[in-house]
């Protein structure tokens, strides 16, 4: 990643509570507004304003799940002015709100998972997608983010898992019934203009009780075509907040 990007990428990162303007954001990599969005895009695979929010969600399950913070208060935290959109932004992107999201932490991450799906299914009404992952960069000690991702337009949140190696098993749980790609990220496949990368397979149809095998190699995205680009580009440029 060009290092004007990592400058930009950084101050989200550490910076995220404010109120970051576009032109914030620009002088901080001290370039215009309109060469570092067009530059941040081309790097990250996503406008400046769209990565913001997501280390702002990310940030916020964070605190939903360490701290014993009001929402209201971590909503102020994360950089948002309204509580209700805060909300709104956390259950769409998570699958549920953010107060029962701090709740079904109690009870574990599979918890969070199945109320995330169809609430109202008994588990035996799930399938699940596992398998191995290949890569041919050399890049074995670093972890893999895989996805299943539901098709565009489709409102079911993804689900995820992480494996520790670029050798290493993935298994995802409690997949609801239907059609579902899957997804993997990883720093990094070389240097320079190769930061990430990337699998992608499918579409599988998910039935219940079902167990799908995927065998994910990673290659560069240049040789790779990436269903869902956000998560690709989210997952590879902040790993730590794409596992949590």
């Amino acid at each position: 990643m060009r290092s004007e990007i990592e400058c930009v990428v950084e101050v989200m990162r550490t910076r995220y509570h404010e109120e970051l303007t576009l032109c914030a954001l620009a002088d901080s990599a001290r370039l215009s507004s309109f060469h570092m969005a067009r530059i941040f895009r081309q790097e990250t695979g996503l406008p400046p304003a769209r990565f913001l929010a997501a280390v702002r969600q990310e940030v916020a399950k964070r605190k939903l799940l360490y701290t014993s913070d009001r929402v209201a208060d971590i909503s102020v935290q994360v950089g948002y002015s309204s509580l209700g959109s805060f909300t709104t932004r956390f259950t769409k992107s998570v699958g549920v709100s953010p107060g029962r999201f701090r709740r079904l932490a109690q009870l574990g991450q599979t918890a969070i998972d199945f109320s995330a799906g169809r609430v109202d299914d008994a588990p035996f009404a799930y399938g699940a997608i596992q398998g191995t992952v290949t890569r041919g960069d050399g890049q074995y000690d670093q972890p893999v983010f895989v996805a299943a991702v539901p098709p565009l337009g489709h409102e079911r949140p993804a689900r995820c898992c992480r494996a520790d190696s670029g050798t290493g098993r993935w298994n995802v749980q409690y997949v609801p019934e239907g059609s579902w790609y899957v997804q993997a990220v990883s720093h990094r496949s070389g240097a320079g203009k190769l930061p990430i990368a990337v699998a992608s397979a499918g579409p599988f149809c998910v039935v219940p009780g079902s167990v799908i095998t995927v065998e994910l190699d990673l290659k560069s995205p240049s040789q790779t075509r990436v269903f869902d680009v956000e998560r690709a580009a989210i997952g590879a440029a902040l790993p730590d907040l794409f596992a949590a």
